[in-house]
């Protein structure tokens, strides 16, 4: 699926990284420093919900995030609680997580 997104994404225009875990994602963070973060509950290593928490609570960063997860309802309740975060199960339709991303990033 990273494959997937990594092309959909990057023929709209945008510079795309990818992560195999959770772990990866963290380093990857650090170096790259993202406009926006698209994560899945179900990744290894911890799931997005680790990335989520370590970004917003040990960074501080309000970085845009999506999850597009089979799995909605495990991080349905950080779209409630924190700002800059929209969920979406698999499978979004292209256009709608395109409009999400450019809506989030204010573009």
């Amino acid at each position: 699926m990273t494959d997937f997104y990594t092309e959909l994404l990057s023929d709209a225009g945008y510079e795309v990284k990818t992560a195999p875990d959770a772990t990866a994602a963290m380093e990857l963070y650090y170096d790259f420093k993202p406009d926006l973060i698209v994560l899945d509950a179900e990744m290894p290593g911890g799931g997005g919900e680790r990335v989520f928490r370590i970004a917003r609570t040990v960074l501080g960063s309000e970085v845009p995030v999506i999850f597009v997860t089979g799995l909605p309802e495990r991080v349905m309740d950080f779209a409630l609680t924190h700002s800059n975060v929209r969920v979406y199960k698999k499978t979004v339709k292209n256009e709608e997580l395109l409009a999400a991303i450019k809506e989030m990033l204010g573009a």
